[in-house]
């Protein structure tokens, strides 16, 4: 990921977040109107179908269900792949700088002292 200020990047997320949240209100209204479901199971199989988690007690009935939950699931599960990097990306952008001091201070608590006298085995040359 590019280097952005930090801004821009909650900008970002900020802006992912809510279009995950639009897609998960469309799909509980499509699937409330046309599959006849509640709001409740509408928005609960919108939720698993995005997590790509599926439980199967329910499924789309009608052909044109069937064919808009193809291409919700194709841009919902982009839509969120794409957030979940983003999210990676600006916690690593930002906190690397700690954990790496962190990681710096563990490896030189478990490294041998420079006194200690260590035998390295080396591989064979090769033939």
């Amino acid at each position: 990921m590019e280097i952005l200020d930090r801004s821009s990047l909650k900008g970002r997320l900020f802006i992912l977040v809510v279009i995950i949240i639009l897609l998960l209100i469309a799909g509980s209204f499509v699937y409330h109107f046309v599959e006849g479901w509640s709001y409740v199971d509408s928005f609960y199989f919108s939720s698993i179908s995005l997590a790509t988690r599926g439980y199967g007690e329910l499924h789309p009935t009608k052909t044109i269900t069937k064919l808009f939950t193809v291409f919700y699931l194709f841009l919902g599960v982009a839509f969120i792949l794409y957030t979940l990097s983003s999210f990676i990306g600006y916690f690593l952008q930002y906190h690397q700088p700690k954990i790496q001091k962190r990681m710096d201070k563990l490896f030189n608590s478990i490294k041998p002292k420079k006194e200690e006298k260590w035998i390295t085995i080396k591989p064979p040359k090769s033939l």
